[in-house]
């Protein structure tokens, strides 16, 4: 596995050489090794620079982009939905082994980017992540300046159920 994320680091590193020396943090969120990098959304590679976070599962290893200016200037609630949303497709890959949780098109309670059920999981994780410990970044790996590093209960991705229509 350790082979695999080498080679698309490598292959992202060809497309994108910003990504490896870019500021960002390391982190294990359940298990999976998680690397963030912040980056102008235009190095994302292989991700629509339309978007504000990119995520690179393989196996138990992750790589996270997140659109540099968008997270560093958003507000505390901002930060955390990109961040666990993006962690969520992580722990999708890696605990779920992609299967979304049981999301169909339940995410589109959220709108319409989140029909999907890849989308659909990844959203409903961030929002699991709000509802369980705030806007504090620390458990992934993220701490703001001033701010305590106090630990809260990351939801397990096997709980996280699509929302109901209502």
């Amino acid at each position: 596995m350790r082979r695999a994320l080498v080679a698309l680091l490598t292959l992202l590193t060809a497309c994108a050489p910003a990504v490896f020396s870019a500021p960002g943090w390391q982190a294990v969120v359940l298990d999976t090794r998680v690397t963030v990098r912040l980056v102008d959304a235009r190095e994302f590679g292989y991700c629509s620079v339309t978007l504000v976070g990119c995520t690179v599962p393989v196996g138990r290893d992750c790589l996270v982009l997140l659109d540099r200016r968008y997270f560093l200037n958003g507000t505390p609630r901002q930060q955390t939905l990109l961040l666990a949303h993006e962690i969520g497709h992580c722990l999708d890959g890696s605990r779920l082994a992609y299967s979304h949780g049981g999301f169909h098109d339940a995410g589109r309670v959220y709108g319409a980017y989140y029909a999907s059920p890849v989308e659909g999981f990844a959203e409903g994780y961030a929002r699991a992540y709000l509802a369980a410990c705030g806007t504090n970044l620390a458990p992934l790996g993220w701490t703001r300046a001033g701010e305590a590093a106090a630990g809260c209960v990351i939801p397990d991705p096997r709980q996280v159920r699509p929302p109901s229509a209502s």
